[in-house]
């Protein structure tokens, strides 16, 4: 099998384990917005969830071949400067909701962007076990919190609920830190297993920007056996004002369009057409 072969097909699965990840997030919004369907169905996705947020990072590990590779002193520079940035950038999303109550919109691809330098900079260590146990205490003293917040957001299972009626807490700490971070570890596992910088960085993106590319909202919908509502009011409260973009309430068309466009440009940046496209700008000259 060629390099390119192997390639593509390792991008296809990454591909394919972005979607299975919406599709769990899907249930446990779903288990959020309907308090009939039960704690232990909640339960269950939350759990998921939780596990795959160990059994990723390590897989995408694999993924990368698990080779080890020399850390270059450009690279102990750039991370401190990638920690710096992502420190500033982490406070797009809570002043956006909490000062201001609206949000990021473009923004947020800035601090996507940003995010992504942590992965793509991370010292990747050469002995397996230490690999292992930065994931492990990552895991432990980040997502965990994250998901157990993120169950105390969702009040339904807990005796005492987050006081939130338009549950504004729970999205800000679902959609915009704990799923962000959740990428985010997933990259930081292709770079410890010897990814690229690049590379790192094209699959924290792209899988930040499939979830939320508005392709949830829709299996919110189709899993669950409804149909679309015709027009989404509440879009203008997403992470980009679609309201504004649209400027209309947007329908299920508009909301398909920007799925659509959204997801391409995914799949370009987690297949590299980037990278392909700048090497053959740089051959030409």
């Amino acid at each position: 099998m060629s390099e390119k072969i192997k390639k593509f097909l390792i991008n296809l699965i990454i591909l394919l384990i972005f979607i299975g990840i919406v599709v769990v997030t899907t249930e446990v919004d779903w288990a959020q917005e309907n308090s009939n369907v039960g704690s232990i169905f909640l339960y269950f996705w939350l759990i998921l969830l939780l596990i795959l947020g160990i059994v990723l990072p390590i897989l995408f590990m694999y993924l990368a071949g698990n080779k080890i590779q020399e850390i270059r002193e450009s690279d102990k520079r750039w991370f401190i400067i990638a920690i710096i940035l992502y420190g500033f950038a982490s406070a797009i999303p809570i002043i956006s909701y909490i000062i201001f109550n609206r949000p990021p919109n473009f923004f947020i691809y800035l601090l996507l962007g940003i995010n992504g330098l942590i992965p793509a900079f991370a010292l990747k260590p050469k002995i397996l076990k230490n690999k292992l146990m930065i994931l492990i205490i990552i895991f432990l003293i980040i997502l965990v919190p994250l998901i157990i917040i993120v169950g105390l957001a969702i009040g339904d299972i807990w005796s005492q609920p987050i006081p939130d009626p338009d549950n504004s807490f729970y999205y800000l700490m679902f959609w915009g830190i704990f799923c962000t971070h959740f990428y985010l570890f997933i990259a930081l596992g292709w770079k410890f297993g010897g990814g690229t910088r690049r590379q790192s960085w094209n699959i924290y993106i792209s899988g930040t920007l499939i979830q939320f590319s508005t392709l949830e909202d829709f299996l919110f919908y189709m899993l669950n056996g409804h149909e679309l509502p015709g027009t989404w009011p509440w879009m203008e409260n997403f992470l980009i004002d679609l309201k504004a973009l649209f400027g209309r309430v947007p329908t299920d068309t508009d909301l398909l369009i920007f799925c659509i466009i959204t997801l391409i440009i995914a799949i370009l940046i987690l297949f590299d057409v980037h990278g392909y496209l700048w090497k053959k700008i740089k051959q030409k000259k």
